[in-house]
């Protein structure tokens, strides 16, 4: 099922349902169109989401909701009356990303990534680690997925770490607790997505602290397994300087679900080569089919140097012709995305990706934009993206 053009009163809700034998896979954006008031944009989206999830009993597996902080509260008491009144899971966690709207209203919209099994039965609960974080286990046909939910540098004794750098290497090692109390390991880690206030700041220490976790559970280096996919993008979700979703996957039955890198792409090298531990993407192969998680892609070249500075319309086609190239390596192409995030460092950037995508004609494909500092100062769009070939 797929609804390209679902546009009604302030939002726009988009579905890409891809079936395979067990279970069909769900990428769900919804977004608000133009200015509106944060109450009334609310309830008309949440409304929409609910009534869709109810109808087709997608159980989540990862929620993200966009907007600005100021407006959170208001927002996500209007998701829990929605989901509420649908007979839904209000245990789901949910992660909040402020990213500044482009659309004239302080909420933005939001992703969810779920499933529906064949035969009906429940297969997606909520889960509580260590610290009362929640997640979201998926128990499929010989695998399990964990997907959790804005893990932060916060100490045993409960609060946030003191400075950037200690929330950082905190943030990494309740990954590793939140990971062992559910029993998984650190190494099965898919997917990460990290989110910094201060991004420009300080994303180098990130990347050393980083390294040097992954180096000390078996990511990376020499014999150790491939690094995750990732974003590192400016967002955040409340006062912390570091924030993370994860997603780790344990393939129980040989022969089933297999996990492997995108280390590198015809259009750009291994990350690592200019300091960053992520691969460029990872692939999840099941019953048939596979689903891409493209980390976020910016316009670096083979080298890993920038590109055309100050030119955000050459910024943006680079951007997505390297995730077109891996795309294209697997046997899909931007026609493949289920969903996508893109970060813009200024207004300009977004009318200038727009431009280029209008006057290409570029394949549409459900996103959420927002402006953000990508990881370089004269870098000026960036992309996340999942695809399903």
């Amino acid at each position: 099922m797929n609804t390209p053009t679902a546009t009604a009163g302030l939002s726009r809700l988009e579905v890409r349902a891809t079936p395979r034998p067990s279970f069909t896979e769900y990428h769900v954006t919804a977004t608000i169109e133009g200015p509106a008031f944060v109450g009334a944009a609310a309830a008309e989206l949440f409304g929409r989401v609910a009534a869709l999830l109810a109808e087709h009993k997608i159980q989540p597996i990862q929620e993200k909701v966009y907007g600005l902080t100021r407006v959170r509260d208001e927002v996500l008491k209007v998701r829990d009356s929605a989901y509420q009144r649908h007979g839904l899971d209000r245990s789901m966690p949910v992660t909040w990303l402020q990213g500044t709207p482009l659309q004239g209203c302080d909420f933005v919209g939001l992703q969810i990534w779920g499933v529906v099994p064949t035969d009906g039965a429940p297969c997606v609960e909520t889960v509580t680690t260590p610290g009362s974080d929640r997640g979201r286990l998926w128990r499929g046909h010989g695998f399990q997925m964990l997907h959790l939910a804005a893990v932060r540098g916060t100490t045993p004794a409960g609060p946030l770490a003191d400075g950037h750098v200690a929330q950082a290497e905190q943030m990494f090692t309740n990954i590793g607790l939140r990971l062992a109390a559910l029993g998984f390991q650190y190494t099965q880690v898919a997917r990460t997505w990290i989110y910094m206030a201060r991004l420009l700041e300080w994303y180098d220490d990130l990347n050393r602290v980083r390294t040097a976790h992954f180096r000390r559970v078996g990511i990376g280096g020499e014999g150790g397994v491939p690094f995750p996919a990732s974003t590192g993008i400016q967002c955040h979700s409340d006062t912390e300087e570091c924030v993370v979703d994860v997603l780790a996957v344990a393939p129980a039955t040989p022969g089933g679900l297999t996990v492997a890198p995108v280390r590198c792409s015809p259009r750009q090298d291994q990350s690592f080569n200019y300091g960053s531990a992520f691969s460029r993407g990872m692939i999840l192969d099941l019953e048939g089919k596979r689903t891409i998680h493209i980390s976020g892609t910016a316009n670096i070249n083979t080298a890993g140097d920038s590109t055309h500075i100050g030119d955000a319309e050459s910024q943006s086609l680079e951007t997505m012709m390297s995730i077109a190239a891996i795309l294209e390596q697997h046997g899909g192409s931007l026609r493949s995305i289920t969903s996508a995030t893109l970060f813009c460092k200024d207004r300009a950037a977004w009318e200038a990706w727009c431009r280029v995508t209008q006057l290409l004609q570029i394949p549409f494909f459900p996103k959420v934009a927002v402006l953000a500092d990508v990881c370089r100062h004269n870098l000026l769009v960036e992309m996340e993206a999942v695809a399903v070939i």
